[in-house]
């Protein structure tokens, strides 16, 4: 997935269009879409704020690689379970 369709993922994950995201982040609809095509890519600044609206590590926004291995809530409860026993 390149850096372009990651953007467009997310923000759609979220819910977000792109005139609704341009508003969010001060920025006109046309840098959105200049985004998301590739033509360009967000400042520093934007980046930040685009991984505080997705709740999404800095990662995850752009490598698109998760940063925390994920634990199923069966196995976290059995772990849980298993230290509580011992308190």
């Amino acid at each position: 997935m390149t850096f372009a369709d990651q953007l467009t993922s997310q923000r759609k994950r979220a819910g977000y269009t792109r005139s609704a995201l341009a508003k969010e982040l001060g920025v006109s609809l046309n840098q959105v879409a200049k985004w998301e095509s590739g033509e360009s890519e967000p400042s520093l600044t934007i980046l930040r704020q685009l991984h505080s609206i997705y709740e999404i590590s800095m990662d995850e926004l752009i490598l698109n690689e998760t940063t925390s291995q994920s634990v199923s809530p069966s196995r976290w409860l059995t772990r849980f379970d298993k230290d509580f026993k011992k308190k």
